[in-house]
């Protein structure tokens, strides 16, 4: 076995994303939400796709989490504590 396979990172698989192939989408978006791309972009050093990707995915965990489970958000930073509506 190399080096690189035994020092590779376990990956589970995802059941659901080997059903599903990929889609495809075309969406227009507005200027806030191109800047919240480019500075992920800027930032993490990832393509549009995978900035797409990550925004998303960190949406679903706050939509989750406030529509279903019923959670409050909060940011801390510091001492300070801000609650963040989502309508």
């Amino acid at each position: 076995m190399s080096a690189a396979a035994t020092n590779a990172p376990q990956q589970r698989a995802n059941p659901e994303k080997e059903k599903t192939p990929p889609k495809r989408i075309n969406v227009a978006v507005g200027p806030e939400t191109i800047r919240a791309l480019e500075a992920v972009i800027e930032r993490e050093g990832v393509s549009l796709t995978e900035a797409v990707r990550r925004l998303i995915g960190y949406g679903e965990v706050v939509y989750q989490a406030v529509k279903q489970d019923g959670a409050e958000v909060l940011l801390k930073t510091g001492d300070s504590t801000k609650q963040v509506i989502i309508l």
